[in-house]
């Protein structure tokens, strides 16, 4: 298994717990000095930071606004240390109960099997640009 495949099954693990609504960290993947970037996509919660507890309340800001928030992974593109996971958002509005269903990416950095910075974007063209692969990846 190469150095890419043993990410992306790393990776799966995220994504299996993340479909499920679970969003506890996953300390084993996520690297000492990990950072989080969210996209100004988020306007609530854009920015980067290494700094977990700010992380964690940008996070928990965010999934406040819904229900059952949930993102799945439907594709992974490797390119080097670079994984970009192609992803569905699920759930609904806290309060108005609307369904949401909508695509998005993140962008995942790795380091010996760990993961350095996770981008999140909900342009999937601009989360390959990031990774700098074609659009059509």
């Amino acid at each position: 298994m190469n150095e890419s495949d043993r990410n992306i099954a790393a990776l799966r693990r995220v994504y299996d717990e993340w479909g499920r609504g679970n969003w506890r960290p996953w300390l084993e993947i996520y690297g000492p000095d990990m950072e989080w970037e969210w996209s100004p996509e988020f306007p609530d919660v854009h920015g980067r930071t290494s700094d977990p507890e700010v992380a964690s309340e940008r996070l928990r800001e965010f999934l406040r606004q819904f229900d059952d928030w949930q993102a799945k992974a439907e594709r992974f593109v490797a390119s080097g240390d670079e994984v970009v996971v192609f992803t569905r958002y699920t759930g609904r509005g806290k309060g108005s109960g609307a369904g949401v269903d909508v695509q998005g990416a993140h962008v995942w950095t790795m380091r010996d099997g760990r993961a350095a910075l996770l981008q999140i974007f909900s342009d999937r063209r601009r989360a390959l640009e990031a990774a700098g692969l074609p659009a059509d990846s």
